[in-house]
């Protein structure tokens, strides 16, 4: 079926050296997915994701904002709105968005995680640092606190306080911290940095 052509291309996908021809793949197979059920949450959310890879905000937006036309109540959806606003530097619909997930998925403990990276995009640097360590109390044993510090601390330039924490990050869950620090922007400033690549992509 066109979703599992679609779950699997996405998959496939590397972040750090984007291949157009892959993501259009993938994009020409998510169409299909939505031309054949146009109310189909999870087509709409991927299409978002393929083009969040490709850093076209605007584009991933309008995907996530069709998801929530179908699922207003959708907590990943408004969590990935949240996040692609911050990128379009619309902090306060970042927020209300993070905040109404959070409503819905108090439990989900990346949303805190998330909150705390929106409001260090936003340079709200105080109530980012206790949404990390919020996130970190709420389990320790998840890697959302950790890798939302360590943006925290990139953002800032703090390159052995990034290190420290995305090491913690990638020894819960290594495959994605390492995925989502590789495309990340947040990690732009520090991404030459020898320890940072050692780190992330293995070198």
């Amino acid at each position: 079926t066109p979703l599992n052509v679609i779950h699997y291309t996405i998959l496939t996908l590397d972040p750090e050296e984007p291949n157009l021809e892959r993501h259009e793949e993938a994009l020409k197979n998510l169409q299909k997915a939505i031309d054949l059920d146009p109310k189909c949450v999870d087509a709409w959310m991927n299409r978002g994701h393929v083009l969040f890879d490709l850093r076209q905000y605007s584009e991933a937006l309008a995907a996530y904002d069709r998801a929530l036309v179908v699922d207003p109540e959708d907590f990943a959806a408004l969590n990935a709105e949240a996040l692609i606003l911050s990128f379009l530097k619309e902090f306060e619909k970042a927020i209300a968005a993070i905040n109404k997930a959070i409503k819905l998925k108090s439990e989900k403990v990346v949303l805190t995680a998330n909150r705390g990276i929106v409001l260090a995009r936003a340079g709200r640097y105080v109530e980012a640092l206790a949404d990390c360590d919020q996130a970190i109390k709420q389990n320790p044993d998840h890697e959302s606190g950790y890798y939302a510090k360590a943006c925290y601390y990139a953002l800032q330039g703090e390159i052995e306080l990034v290190i420290d924490n995305l090491t913690k990050a990638i020894e819960i869950a290594p495959s994605r911290s390492r995925r989502e620090a590789k495309y990340n922007p947040d990690f732009d400033r520090i991404r030459d940095d020898e320890q940072f690549r050692a780190l992330v992509y293995l070198e």
